[in-house]
């Protein structure tokens, strides 16, 4: 008669090497994670945008690790007082940051950022000034800390057109200019993509079917990569007033 204990020995020997064989399997099929976005760094562009203390209000939470490193703590942006710029290059044109760097209020209504002066030769972007926005045009790694304007489908619906025109003047006029002529002090500066669209002579972005939905689909989405941003951080109303307004410019 065999040894039992021999048997069992023989049966828990092939048990283990069968779980290893499936152990194998399993994880030779299993799912790689992809690997994490990183972040592109430029040093010298880098160093331009620290010279130039936008560190002082501003983060890059893409880049925290290696602005710390390369220029010091802090220079990441460890108390930012303005929004994270991770992500930056997706949304605007170049042209929105001369504008910005300009005159930050007739772009960003309400801004507390300061006007970057010393970084223009008289009224023309010097090498600090091209090298800062080289810099946020690398920024196109998505962060948390930013969010991504929404692309979705619109329908306007009703709105004031009284209430519109108080917006369109304060979030509006610095760059389509106060009548919506173009002529806003901000319009200036965009000369390498289309300028403001001159609204009150008929033009406007992705005017289709219905011009009122087109206007708030365009408030609610902006357009990337030019200086139209998204006002979807303003509630519905706001927009469907503005989209009111706007429509009253246009029928002109």
């Amino acid at each position: 008669m065999r040894n039992p204990q021999a048997i069992v020995s023989v049966v828990l020997v092939c048990l283990a090497a069968l779980m290893l064989l499936v152990g194998w399997f399993a994880a030779d099929s299993a799912e790689v994670e992809p690997a994490t976005s990183q972040q592109a760094f430029d040093r010298d562009l880098a160093e331009a945008y620290v010279k130039a203390g936008c560190w002082q209000c501003h983060s890059v939470e893409t880049l925290r690790g290696q602005l710390d490193a390369e220029f010091g703590a802090g220079a990441g942006g460890n108390q930012p007082v303005g929004p994270d710029l991770s992500g930056m290059a997706l949304q605007f044109h170049p042209d929105w940051h001369v504008a910005h760097f300009w005159d930050p209020g007739a772009v960003v209504a309400g801004s507390q950022m300061p006007a970057q002066r010393q970084l223009f030769d008289g009224e023309q972007l010097n090498a600090r000034g091209r090298e800062v926005i080289e810099f946020l045009m690398t920024l196109d790694a998505p962060s948390p800390l930013r969010a991504p304007w929404p692309t979705g489908e619109y329908s306007a619906p009703p709105g004031d057109a009284t209430q519109g025109k108080t917006l369109f003047r304060r979030h509006c006029a610095g760059c389509h200019g106060d009548a919506g002529n173009g002529d806003g002090p901000a319009a200036r500066w965009f000369v390498t993509t289309r300028p403001p669209a001159k609204l009150a002579q008929g033009e406007a972005y992705r005017i289709g079917g219905d011009a009122r939905h087109a206007v708030f689909g365009t408030l609610s989405n902006g357009l990337p990569g030019t200086g139209m941003p998204s006002f979807f951080r303003l509630s519905v109303q706001d927009r469907a007033d503005l989209t009111e307004y706007t429509a009253t410019l246009l029928g002109k």
